[in-house]
């Protein structure tokens, strides 16, 4: 079995390290030691006893310092869960990249995406493609979230409901602002002059 030391996810600060971690293959574990890489055919479980936190996937490979992928992935922490179909996490830019994601927290329940990434270094996770979340009620384009700020905003055409009130954008340039605070949800669709640093992660995913 091979250690590594990676960087990964979860926790508001969005960026544990598995600084010491245990493999279970759940069949064969091959290295090539050409290359480096580790692959689990059939999948299996990384812990991360030390942070808390549990990868599982039906498919793994991974090289020390330089990547994890993943298929039919389930991440989990304390607080947060992540399930995607795929994941492809770049160690050395701290950025993963998901397919098919399910994502929930304390302050959004089931939200999915076609397609994500995280930013480790920046708490940041932007969604792409048929976003939709249980809660708050939001159907967007495209949504950026600041874990650690506790804040979202969703670009191009919207819909939030909040029992009887509906908020809906039918633009591309249509706006929604989230801040989450004491068990509350604040919704605007005219987002204070800080959101602009939020509206700039978008771009980081085509």
């Amino acid at each position: 079995m091979r250690g590594a030391s990676l960087v990964f996810l979860l926790g508001l600060a969005l960026a544990a390290r598995f600084a010491a971690f245990s493999v279970e293959p759940t069949g064969p574990q091959r290295v090539n030691l050409d290359t480096g890489v580790t692959t689990l055919p059939q999948g299996g479980v990384i812990t991360d006893n030390e942070n808390g936190l549990r990868l599982k996937g039906s498919y793994i490979e991974y090289k020390e310092g330089a990547f994890i992928r993943a298929k039919g992935v389930e991440l989990l922490s304390e607080k947060e869960a992540f399930r995607a179909e795929a994941l492809e996490h770049d160690i050395p830019k701290q950025e993963a990249r998901f397919t098919a994601l399910l994502f929930s927290n304390p302050d959004f329940q089931e939200v999915r995406s076609e397609r994500a990434l995280a930013l480790f270094a920046e708490d940041v996770v932007i969604l792409k493609g048929s976003v939709r979340a249980k809660r708050p009620d939001l159907e967007a384009e495209a949504l950026v979230v600041d874990l650690k700020a506790r804040e979202a905003l969703a670009l191009g055409r919207f819909t939030y409901r909040e029992g009887r009130a509906t908020l809906r954008g039918q633009e591309a340039s249509a706006r929604l602002f989230l801040r989450f605070a004491s068990g509350r949800v604040q919704a605007t669709t005219k987002p204070p002059e800080s959101a602009r640093r939020l509206e700039a992660y978008a771009r980081r995913l085509p």
